[in-house]
């Protein structure tokens, strides 16, 4: 267990140190071009993100689950990823000028070619990082990753200001994903293999093309409104709601995707062991829910001051869109580790008929609420996330045994502690404007008190979360006393 917290600690660190360097980029990015230029490289990234899923047919999650590793399966998952991969980035070069003309914005023909590059490259960075990965390598993945990202906000912002617009998005991932190349080889771990086989492609592809169509749908949830209202609207709509949703995302996954990266391997491990999986389910679910539900139920009631502070009052117009959608991030995280959780237990099928149909309620919801206006659609998000929470519950019940009572009996706390983070905001902050106060001191109030608050509300709710608190604190106390 001691590799797993280690591991625990290197993907926060990765993840809290790539929040930092995404949120700088993303509040420089925002001031220096308008919502029309994002919204433009938005539709371009939406359709290439749904993509990157295929290009590795989950190979990298193959070799992370697999109980005895060899040298034909590292060798076979490589082959596969250098297929799928290379034919979508020959792909996507010729197809770049029809997708243009359907949206009738030319600008898309380069931006898809350039970012093409990345699937060329691909089976060079997924295979070795997901070895690394399986070994609890995290130190490492946390050196790849923050220099990837720093590489990438240098080459975006020097291109701005060179005069690229939206194509300095396209070039400074692209840079990016160069660098990663260069790391990986580096760090890589010594069972790492690169010439391919074909080899076994069977056995890794059934298992790849089930993860692969889960993640399809899932980057789908969030790129369907760029590409729908690319279409029907303007890049600036485009633009408006994909900086709502991307703030609501920005938070929630830099709450969850700091466990992510460890919860399949535990989970996995736990499987291997002959432990209840469920039970282990139930408590990585609680105790992040005791911190993503009480922040984004914060966040919709400050998102028009975070986000004029972030990105600026060219933004403010986004600021309706991400309150409604708090809502939604919060149903989706009741069961944001499902996925890890059926492939743990070998349910891919059941995964990706369950995504599929979620996916199919998003994009309708979108096409359909449009015409209402982006707050429907953002309400319509709420909506199939309500049904996102009832219908996972339904299937892990089902299908796996999940005891739905017990799981939401355990979520009741969290519940409890949204609601108290939630009330002591709405009175700090519209208490505070109703009073006079200007609008940036009613948001450093919440942005003080909130944290004590939720502290104190841990311990008066006799929360699950208060005992590792109290061991921080502990832990804290004793490096203070030593100095």
């Amino acid at each position: 267990m001691s590799d797993v917290r280690k591991a625990v600690v290197f993907s926060f660190v990765t993840r809290y140190g790539l929040m930092i360097i995404g949120l700088a980029s993303t509040m420089i990015i925002a001031r220096l071009l308008t919502p029309e230029e994002i919204g433009t490289f938005a539709i371009a990234s939406a359709i290439t993100v749904v993509m990157t899923e295929f290009r590795l047919l989950g190979a990298g999650m193959y070799l992370v689950r697999e109980e005895e590793l060899t040298e034909t399966k590292v060798r076979s998952a490589m082959g596969l990823t250098m297929l799928i991969s290379w034919s979508m980035g020959v792909g996507i070069w010729f197809v770049a000028p029809l997708v243009a003309n359907f949206y009738e914005l030319a600008p898309l023909t380069p931006i898809f070619r350039i970012l093409s590059v990345s699937f060329f490259l691909a089976p060079m960075i997924s295979i070795p990082t997901a070895l690394l990965m399986r070994a609890f390598k995290f130190k490492e993945i946390l050196i790849i990753r923050l220099v990837t990202s720093l590489s990438n906000l240098v080459t975006t912002i020097s291109l701005i200001f060179a005069g690229f617009s939206f194509y300095s998005l396209a070039w400074g991932y692209t840079v990016a994903v160069l660098v990663e190349v260069i790391l990986v080889y580096w760090l890589r771990p010594p069972e790492t293999r690169w010439l391919p086989s074909l080899h076994q492609l069977g056995t890794v592809m059934r298992f790849g093309i089930y993860s692969s169509l889960a993640g399809f749908f899932r980057r789908g949830v969030i790129t369907a409104p760029d590409m729908v209202i690319g279409k029907l609207g303007t890049t600036a709509q485009v633009g408006l709601f994909s900086r709502g949703l991307g703030f609501i995302e920005f938070m929630s996954q830099t709450l969850m995707m700091g466990a992510k990266p460890v919860v399949l391997p535990y989970l996995s491990e736990v499987q291997r062991s002959g432990n209840d999986v469920n039970d282990a389910y139930t408590s990585a679910s609680v105790m992040l829910g005791a911190v993503l539900w009480p922040v984004l139920a914060v966040a919709s009631v400050v998102s028009l001051p975070t986000i004029r502070l972030f990105f600026g009052d060219q933004w403010d117009a986004a600021a309706p869109f991400a309150a409604i959608l708090a809502g939604w991030a919060m149903l989706r995280g009741v069961h944001w580790f499902s996925g890890d959780l059926f492939l743990a237990r070998g349910y891919e099928r059941v995964m990706v008929v369950k995504e599929g149909i979620l996916f199919a309620l998003y994009f309708s919801g979108v096409v359909f609420s449009y015409p209402l206006g982006l707050e429907a659609v953002a309400s319509a998000f709420v909506l199939v996330g309500f049904a996102d929470a009832v219908i996972t519950t339904f299937i892990l019940a089902r299908v796996m045994g999940l005891k739905a009572f017990v799981f939401f009996r355990a979520w009741l706390s969290n519940l409890g502690l949204a609601v108290i983070c939630w009330l002591a905001a709405e009175l700090i902050y519209t208490g505070g404007m109703n009073a006079g106060m200007e609008m940036s001191t009613a948001f450093l109030s919440v942005a003080l008190c909130l944290p004590v608050v939720w502290v104190s509300s841990l311990y008066l709710i006799k929360h699950p979360v208060r005992g590792e608190v109290t061991t921080i604190f502990n832990w804290v106390l004793r490096k203070v006393s030593l100095k």
